[in-house]
Parts: structure tokens; C-alpha cells; sequence
């Protein structure tokens, strides 16, 4: 446990060390950029370790996790051993399904201490938490709620939410930011905090431009066991402290840059989630975010813009990407209302782009009457239609039991 803690901590510090001298003028002479190359590789090898960590389950205390390569370094490991309780501490709590109050997850503070903003709510009965505030702990019913995965929104209105995942690259996010503005159309972004330390001038631009940030976990690590065995199992190294760590430093650097609070919704890295995770993030606030399905595995909101192998049997080119946005639901009487919108904000494409078709797919859309929305007006809209006590409004999925 202290290991993963350790290397997550290593991964964040060694990527804000590469943004700061990324937006430093020294980057750019020789000296600079051999220094960034090896900052970079740096970032690269802690944020590999930590994601071997995260997936080598009995076998992690096997691996080597840490170095001293300084007095502050031996001081920071020591702090972080005290931490956690190497010393005769309590035995780590073991994993719960029930979600549990937001305040049994925070350390006890002092005075001295400057408080995390949390995430605003979207509870009506709620006020929007201001930074620094605990948020109040929530009945049973309402933590479950918020614990559902959210794949879509009120099949009546015609509306669809485009969102798009920053992991650390942002090489088209202007252009798609050009694209939703021109059309005047806004979006929601989920940011990890590595991107929000990487491109400050573009997370500063969404926020000036309408968008909304919701968080994307801050160093992108994978949760479950699924790119292993295709099953939703949570990797053993992967507690509720691990999560909730990863939300908090997102939330942070957001907060630290802009002055805001973010959205009160996550997405998974990599889609890797499940009932016990989603249960974590929602005491502390966040509901999770996924993207629209419809009939049969063929069709989905998934562009598929992350693909860049054209030999691979999921790629789709950028005009197969547009008309089956277009077509989507097509017959049926629902068709794309309250559909979410899967892309992202870097592409190794070089050319069949598919962000370069964006202002064509948003003026189609709405020449058909739909209305580009973020996910808090979807989430407010499907909110206010949910049928009775015990039943799952549409594109809510229901808490496994």
C-alpha cells in the first residue's frame, strides 16, 4: 500500500516537474531540452511502474518501488512510511461495497491545514459545496444513486452530450475547441490532472468558452482487471485511499489553476469501473460518466477516434465516424436523444482525423433539432423525469447488488 502510494506520488511530481520546465523559457536551448528529455523519461518510467504495481496484485511486494536520491527524498520516504502506518499502525481498512460518508475519507485537519475543494453538487437538496467544505454525508439511497453508471440521458428530449478524454496529450484540443466554437455548441471535458499541469492555456480556454470540466483520475492508471481478462475485477492494489487520492489531486490542480470547482463527474481511464469504485467516488461526490449503447454491440457513441491503426478490425475512418453519429438510433422513436459522445483530445492520426468532421456532425445535428449540451444539463434533465423510488430513470444503470 505505501509502495502504490509512493510511485502515484512519484508519477504526479515527476509530470509537474515536466510541465513546469515545459512552459519555462529555458526549455528551449540545448541544455533545456536535453533535461526535459530526461524529465520526460522520468515521468514515463514512474507512471510504468506504478501502473506494474497497480496490476501485479500478490506479487507487488516483489518489485522494487523506491529510490533515495536525495536527504529530502529519505525525509519524504520516511513521512510517507509514518503515513501509512508502518510503524504498528492499524492494518489498512479492508474494501467495503456500501458507500460510505465523505468525511470518513478525509484525515483529520488542524487549523493550519488548507482544505481540498470538493466537487459541486447536483443534489437539489444540496448547495454547491464551497472549497474547503466537507461534504455532508449522504443516506444510503441517495450515495446509491449517485453510485449508478450514467450511459445516457432523457430519451424525450433531443439532446446529445459530446465529451472528450484529456489523458497528457492535447495535440488537436484546439482544434476541437475551434470546432465547438464555431458552431457555438459547448461540451464536457474530462481531464486528468497531468493535462490540466501540461495545458493550463487550454483547460483556462474551456473554461473561458463554456465547456465543463469533470475529472478523468489524475495520472490515468487502470482500476480493473479488464485489459487482462475482459472482467470488471478490481485490481488488488487499487483501494478506495488509491481513488480517492487520484480524484483529490485532479480536483486540486483544477481548483489551484482556474479558482473553480470542478464538475461532480468522473469517467473511468480506459472504461475500467465497477459497482465497489463507483460506490468510492460517489462518497466523495462524483457520478460516473460512461457513453451511449444502443442495439447490439455494433452501435455505440464510442468513436473510436483513438484508433490509429487502419489494419485493425475497430478502426473507422473519419467519414464512417460522422454518419454513424448521424445515423445513430435511426428508426427507432428515440433515436440519439439524450446520447453521450465519446472523443478525445489527442490523435495519432496524421491524416482521416476524425475531429476535423466536427462542425459538419454538430451542424447536422442541428439542422435535425438537437441541441449540443454538456452533462450537467443532461444529468438535471434526467434527473427531473426519474419514474418512481427504486426504479432507474433511462441511461442509468442500476447498482449491482
Amino acid at each position: 500500500m505505501c509502495a502504490t502510494l509512493w510511485l502515484s506520488d512519484a508519477a504526479a511530481r515527476a509530470a509537474w516537474e515536466r510541465a513546469k520546465l515545459e512552459m519555462g523559457r529555458r526549455s528551449r536551448d540545448l541544455p533545456g531540452r536535453l533535461r526535459l528529455a530526461w524529465i520526460a523519461w522520468r515521468a514515463a518510467r514512474a507512471q510504468r511502474r506504478l501502473d506494474r504495481r497497480l496490476d501485479a496484485g500478490p506479487d507487488a511486494r516483489s518489485l522494487p518501488w523506491f529510490w533515495l536520491p536525495s536527504p529530502q527524498g529519505t525525509t519524504a520516504l520516511l513521512l510517507a512510511l509514518a503515513a501509512c502506518g508502518v510503524t504498528g499502525g492499524p492494518a489498512p481498512e479492508t474494501r467495503v461495497m456500501a458507500p460510505v460518508a465523505a468525511n470518513a475519507l478525509r484525515p483529520a485537519q488542524t487549523a493550519a491545514d488548507t482544505p481540498l475543494p470538493l466537487a459541486a453538487s447536483v443534489e437539489p437538496e444540496r448547495p454547491a459545496a464551497a472549497p474547503g467544505r466537507h461534504a455532508p454525508a449522504r443516506s444510503r439511497d441517495a450515495a446509491g444513486a449517485m453510485a449508478e453508471d450514467i450511459t445516457r440521458g432523457d430519451l424525450t428530449a433531443r439532446e446529445v452530450a459530446f465529451t472528450f478524454d484529456g489523458g497528457a496529450d492535447a495535440n488537436v484540443a484546439g482544434e476541437i475547441l475551434d470546432g465547438l466554437q464555431a458552431r457555438n455548441a459547448h461540451a464536457t471535458m474530462f481531464l486528468t490532472g497531468q493535462f490540466i499541469r501540461l495545458h493550463p492555456d487550454l483547460v483556462r480556454r474551456m473554461v473561458a468558452e463554456g465547456h465543463e470540466v469533470g475529472n478523468h483520475l489524475d495520472t490515468h492508471p487502470h482500476l480493473t482487471t479488464y485489459e487482462r481478462d475482459r472482467r470488471q475485477q478490481t485490481l488488488p492494489a487499487v483501494t478506495r485511499e488509491i481513488l480517492v487520492g487520484q480524484l483529490r489531486r485532479t480536483e486540486e490542480s483544477f481548483h489551484a489553476l482556474t479558482g473553480q470547482l470542478m464538475a461532480p463527474f468522473w469517467r473511468a481511464p480506459f472504461g475500467e469501473h465497477n459497482p465497489e469504485i463507483r460506490g468510492w467516488a460517489a462518497a466523495v461526490g462524483y457520478r460516473h460518466i460512461s457513453w451511449t449503447r444502443g442495439a447490439g454491440t455494433a452501435e455505440d457513441l464510442d468513436t473510436r477516434d483513438w484508433v490509429a491503426d487502419r489494419s485493425s478490425r475497430i478502426y473507422r475512418s473519419r467519414d464512417e465516424i460522422a454518419a454513424r453519429l448521424v445515423a445513430f438510433g435511426r428508426g427507432r422513436p428515440e433515436g440519439l436523444n439524450g446520447g453521450i459522445v465519446l472523443m478525445h483530445l489527442a490523435s495519432h492520426r496524421r491524416t482521416d482525423r476524425p475531429h476535423d468532421s466536427l462542425p459538419h456532425i454538430l451542424r447536422t445535428l442541428q439542422e435535425q433539432g438537437y441541441r449540443a449540451v454538456t452533462i450537467s444539463d443532461l444529468v438535471h434533465r434526467l434527473r427531473d423525469r426519474k419514474g418512481p423510488a427504486g426504479h432507474a430513470a433511462p441511461g442509468e444503470q442500476p447498482v449491482a447488488p
